[in-house]
């Protein structure tokens, strides 16, 4: 809840043409092959995965896209989950429980 706030925050003190400035670049990215399609990744985790997608990010790093996912388990934890954007390989899990997921793999980092 407290990172949404700072979101809209975010959004509302640098104004509406840095988010248009990323929805063009992340449109960019994904006509040029850069990343897979959104829709893509969320088949894959709503197939695979037990747990209900509450959040979904598309991140750039030094010119390194990923998504990242923010899934409620089966038993109420919370996980996140970070795919690289280019192939949709899981890189990195965060949260309790991450078994019950059933789409982490052992030795995953996190």
């Amino acid at each position: 809840m407290t990172r949404l706030i700072l979101s809209l925050m975010c959004v509302l003190l640098a104004g509406m043409p840095a988010v248009a400035d990323d929805q063009r670049e992340a449109r960019a990215a994904l006509e040029a092959g850069k990343i897979r399609p959104l829709t893509e990744l969320l088949v894959r985790v709503e197939t695979d995965c037990r747990g209900d997608m509450v959040e979904v990010e598309l991140d750039e790093d030094d010119n390194r896209w990923s998504y990242e996912i923010t899934l409620v388990g089966p038993h109420g934890d919370v996980a996140e989950l970070e795919y690289d954007a280019s192939s949709l390989a899981l890189l990195e899990a965060e949260g309790r429980d991450l078994a019950a997921l059933k789409c982490v793999p052992p030795g995953t980092p996190d």
